[in-house]
């Protein structure tokens, strides 16, 4: 803290002297202007007196008079020749042209105060008076005051910078822990603390960080669970084909193969669309002509009913708008699981609508079934999860329909969520 706390003093710190004392001094400056006539002719009754005490060489101790007078105002009395004084670098000419008319001139002195100079009138020279004391308090009143501002931008610097330090103590710390492994590694600072929106963004890489690693493990526990089921069913069914007495039974086991490779191609197509979302490209929406789009879906999921042999009406939007900034191919694949599941547990009626209110579009899909138990929504949206308890081929699918639709809406930067539907089911809805 103590190189951070001299680095910015010393940034603020020489300026703010620097900035101070040329305002001073232009200050003395701007009152010496403006009380310079003034300050002639009450120099002027010094210079008489002092003129006197030097021409009249009669006067008793003069000298001692002169230094008496000298210790009293705390003044200096010199006399310079006059070349000296034409050649005094300090005072303007203008001065000059006083001091050679016989009035009083004045020139600054270096470091603070000025110099009174008037020509003696028998021609021996210039009488040069200083004063010494106004000097002396002038260089006092300045060590005070820059003492002052010293101290002062020290304790707000102080004040400022531990609270800083203390914020870049524990942002360095928590990503540390990270470094080494520690997932819930997080940086604890203030809201007001400068650099919260960099703790922030770090917190929230971390969440990411660890929500990212915590779902592949998961999806890998998931993925070696669910293939163990089509496998041990494929093998048995193998075994019990080579068994067979006669060419019926070993079609039979040959139909179920058949069956059990389409659950595993199934669930190899799904887990990739899961791994090219997590993998995929910032989202980067584009204007897709929704009519082609619902249409499309709409088809799909005809041809799926069909193939379970149900009969279920679905009834696309009667409101659309002309195009949807969305991307085409990962938005249908959601809209197709979602139609899908609504087909299989429909009674006899599937409805989607399409909203849009404040830049945000929502596509609703509804059906009249049994619905879904509030307790079980936002389960249902985790990888390998189903609401039967038991994985059937016609109803129960592989478990990742609706968390493919959770992972392509956050990828669009909306939501996906399960509510009651006006037809007595489950409304599910996208929202980008």
């Amino acid at each position: 803290m103590l190189r951070l706390f001299l680095r910015l003093y010393l940034f603020l710190m020489l300026p703010a002297t620097a900035a101070f004392v040329g305002f001073m001094y232009l200050t003395d400056q701007v009152m010496a202007q403006m009380h310079k006539e003034d300050m002639r002719k009450r120099a002027g009754v010094a210079f008489d007196r002092a003129e006197r005490i030097l021409t009249a060489k009669e006067v008793p101790n003069w000298e001692g008079r002169l230094k008496e007078i000298e210790a009293t105002f705390r003044i200096e009395h010199r006399v310079v020749p006059k070349t000296e004084a034409d050649h005094d670098w300090f005072m303007s000419s203008s001065e000059k042209e006083r001091l050679a008319a016989g009035d009083i001139a004045f020139r600054d002195r270096p470091g603070g105060g000025q110099v009174y100079l008037r020509n003696l009138k028998d021609g021996t020279g210039v009488l040069r008076i200083e004063w010494v004391g106004l000097y002396e308090y002038l260089t006092i009143y300045y060590a005070i005051i820059v003492a002052l501002v010293t101290l002062g931008l020290s304790l707000i610097l102080l004040r400022w910078v531990r609270p800083l330090y203390r914020d870049l103590e524990n942002l360095t710390a928590a990503a540390g822990r990270l470094g080494e492994g520690d997932l819930a590694a997080r940086a604890a600072v203030g809201k007001s603390s400068l650099v919260e929106p960099i703790a922030g963004a770090f917190n929230a890489m971390t969440e990411r960080i660890q929500r990212l690693l915590t779902s592949h493990r998961d999806l890998e526990q998931g993925v070696a669970h669910e293939l163990r089921t089509p496998l041990a069913q494929l093998k048995f069914d193998l075994e019990l084909a080579r068994s067979s007495a006669t060419a019926e039974e070993r079609e039979e086991r040959f139909a179920s193969m058949s069956r059990d490779v389409a659950d595993l191609e199934e669930l190899v197509n799904e887990l990739l669309l899961i791994a090219n979302l997590r993998q995929a490209p910032p989202y980067s929406p584009k204007a897709i002509p929704a009519r082609v789009l619902i249409d499309d879906v709409v088809r799909r999921a005809k041809d799926e009913m069909r193939a379970f042999g149900r009969d279920i009406a679905i009834e696309p939007p009667k409101n659309l708008p002309e195009t949807f900034d969305c991307d085409g191919k990962f938005l249908a694949r959601a809209l197709v699981n979602v139609v899908r599941n609504a087909v299989l547990h429909a009674k006899s009626r599937v409805v989607l609508t399409v909203e849009q209110a404040a830049g945000r579009t929502t596509v609703h899909v509804d059906d009249d079934g049994p619905g879904i138990p509030p307790a079980d929504r936002e389960r249902l949206f985790a990888p390998f999860t189903r609401a039967e308890s038991s994985r059937d081929r016609e109803t129960g699918g592989v478990g990742l329909g609706l968390a493919i639709v959770k992972s392509v809406a956050e990828w669009h930067g909306g939501s996906a969520r399960i509510q009651d539907s006006p037809l007595g089911g489950a409304r599910v809805s996208i929202a980008w």
